[in-house]
C-alpha cells in the first residue's frame, strides 16, 4: 500500500507493483507483431495540444519492462498480448472512412493471432479495433457500442500556471457541441447560468492560452466541478485533463466507463450523471468542501495510479479476474 497525501487528507492507494514479482501466476506471451502495424506516427494528433503517443505504445512499453510476466513461449502463457498501433493506423487510413485499411488489417492479424480465446489488446480509436477479433479480449479507452474493458483515454498535461486560480465557477465546460446529443441539451440547459460555464473550444497551445482571458485551463482550475460529457465515444480526454488540473470531473452520459472500478474509489474522485437531470441535481446539491477534496484526490490518483506507465498495472489485474 501506497500512502498519498492530498491536503489535509491521508488516503490509501493500493500498488500492485510489487505484486506481480511476488503473487501473480499470469504469464504473457508478446505476440509477433509486424512493423507496419505499429506506425512510428500519426497524421493529426488528439487533443491540440497532445504529443504523438498514446496509450497503445504506453502499454507496450511498460509491458517490455515487466520481465517476470513474460515468457517466450506462447504454449506456457495465460494470455497473449497483441501490440497493434489501432488508433495510428485507422488515422492515417482515414479514420477508417468507407472501409479504408480495414481488410488489410484484418488479414494482417489473423495471421498474428495464435489462439484468440487467449488474446488480448489496447484500443484508444473510437469504437474499438473496427476489425474482427474472436474471442480477443479488447481493453478500451473509447467505447462506443463495442464490447470491451475500460481503460483510460490519456494525453499530455496541461501545463499550470505558478499560482493556482480561486475557485469562482460552480462547474465548466469548454468544448465542441456536435459529438453527441447530450452537449447540446447541457448547453441548452445551462445558456446564461450563473456560476456554470458551458461555452465553445478554447485553445490549448500555452502561448495561444495566456492570450485568452479566459481559457480552457483556467477555466477548469477555476471551477469545483470538470463538466466532462461523452462525444463521438462514451470517454472523455476532459476527465482525466480535469484530474491532471485538480478539478473533480464529472463523466457525463448513458455509459458509465470510468476503468477500473474494481480497484479505483470514483466516488471519493470524481462525479457521474448518466442524465442532464442528474447533473442538475448534483450542482443544486454540490458540496463545496467535498468538491475540493475530490479534486485534490483526483489529482493524486491521475499522478500515481492513472498517468501514463501507471494504469498499466490494472490490465494485469483485470486479466487476473478474467481467469
Amino acid at each position: 500500500m501506497s500512502r498519498i497525501q492530498a491536503g489535509n487528507a491521508l488516503f490509501w492507494v493500493e500498488s500492485y507493483t510489487k505484486t506481480f514479482r511476488n503473487h501473480t501466476l499470469l504469464k504473457l506471451y508478446i505476440l509477433d507483431t509486424p512493423s507496419i502495424l505499429k506506425p512510428d506516427h500519426q497524421r493529426l494528433k488528439y487533443p491540440s495540444h497532445n504529443r504523438d503517443y498514446g496509450i497503445e505504445q504506453d502499454f507496450e512499453i511498460w509491458l517490455r519492462k515487466q520481465k517476470e510476466l513474460l515468457t517466450p513461449d506462447p504454449a506456457e502463457a495465460t494470455w497473449h498480448y497483441l501490440p497493434v498501433y489501432w488508433t495510428r493506423w485507422h488515422i492515417n487510413h482515414n479514420f477508417a472512412a468507407h472501409g479504408e485499411g480495414l481488410a488489410e488489417l484484418q488479414s494482417a492479424v489473423n495471421n498474428i493471432i495464435i489462439d484468440d480465446q487467449r488474446t488480448f489488446t489496447i484500443t484508444q480509436f473510437d469504437g474499438g479495433t473496427l476489425v474482427n477479433l474472436g474471442r480477443a479480449t479488447e481493453f478500451t479507452a473509447a467505447r462506443t457500442t463495442n464490447a470491451g474493458i475500460d481503460v483510460p483515454i490519456l494525453c499530455s498535461p496541461h501545463r499550470k500556471p505558478p499560482v493556482m486560480p480561486a475557485k469562482t465557477l460552480k462547474a465548466s465546460f469548454n468544448g465542441s457541441f456536435d459529438t453527441h446529443p447530450i452537449r447540446v441539451e447541457m448547453q441548452k440547459r445551462y445558456a446564461g447560468s450563473t456560476g456554470v460555464i458551458v461555452g465553445g473550444s478554447l485553445p490549448t497551445r500555452f502561448y495561444k492560452r495566456w492570450f485568452w482571458a479566459m481559457n480552457y485551463n483556467l477555466n477548469t482550475m477555476a471551477s469545483y466541478i470538470a463538466l466532462c460529457p461523452r462525444g463521438t465515444s462514451c470517454n472523455s480526454f476532459r476527465f482525466f485533463e480535469a484530474m491532471q488540473l485538480g478539478t473533480a470531473p464529472c463523466l457525463i452520459g448513458d455509459a458509465d466507463v470510468r476503468p477500473f472500478k474494481k480497484f479505483i474509489p470514483w466516488e471519493e474522485i470524481s462525479y457521474y450523471a448518466a442524465t442532464i437531470d442528474d447533473l442538475d441535481n448534483i450542482l443544486t446539491s454540490i458540496n463545496k468542501t467535498e468538491a475540493l477534496e475530490k479534486g485534490r484526490k483526483a489529482y493524486q490518483y491521475w499522478k500515481n495510479e492513472l498517468y501514463y506507465q501507471q494504469w498499466c498495472k490494472y490490465v494485469i489485474k483485470e486479466l487476473e479476474h478474467l481467469g
